[in-house]
């Protein structure tokens, strides 16, 4: 418990230098989980978008938007238009790096805050090229600064009352 503890407040430390910011929310268990610990904290300003297309499933921008609703995020549904993309058609092995590209490229637009992502420890040893498109676009990530693990991000959404959210399968796309 003391270590979720100091987990959880390293969490709000790094979270409370960066100001206000922008949430790009996939709808799976790790964003979801930043957004609502981000949006519950005392004073912490943030918006939280949300890329719909034909890759993103239904059911992720159903959840996004159910939480959404119940938790009262600023929320901004965008269309990322990976699909306008030739790179990301090809569907190389490293189709992440150019789906990440039109979606930082797309929040952008909307926001001058720091962008965040949902990346924990854990993702930092697998084959990640979407990591490259965050740190071209200086997306940085807050569970990782914190010292958090994907394990870590699930006892967090438990904590934080999100229910099924903390036991949705990792799904990288």
């Amino acid at each position: 418990m003391g270590e979720q503890m100091s987990q959880r407040a390293a969490l709000e430390s790094v979270l409370s230098a960066m100001g206000e910011v922008a949430i790009g929310v996939s709808g799976g268990v790790d964003s979801l989980t930043l957004a609502a610990f981000t949006h519950r904290m005392s004073g912490q300003r943030c918006v939280m978008y949300h890329a719909v297309s034909p890759a993103v499933p239904k059911e992720a921008t159903q959840r996004t938007r159910a939480l959404a609703e119940r938790e009262g995020w600023r929320l901004q549904v965008i269309d990322a238009h990976e699909f306008d993309n030739a790179d990301y058609m090809r569907n190389p092995v490293n189709r992440c790096f150019y789906c990440k590209t039109s979606l930082y490229g797309s929040i952008r637009p909307h926001t001058v805050a720091q962008i965040v992502s949902g990346t924990n420890l854990d993702d930092l040893g697998e084959y990640r090229p979407g990591l490259l498109a965050a740190k071209e676009h200086a997306v940085r990530h807050p569970f990782v600064e914190a010292g958090l693990r994907k394990s870590d991000v699930r006892v967090l959404a438990r904590h934080l009352g999100l229910g099924d959210v903390a036991e949705l399968p990792a799904s990288p796309c």
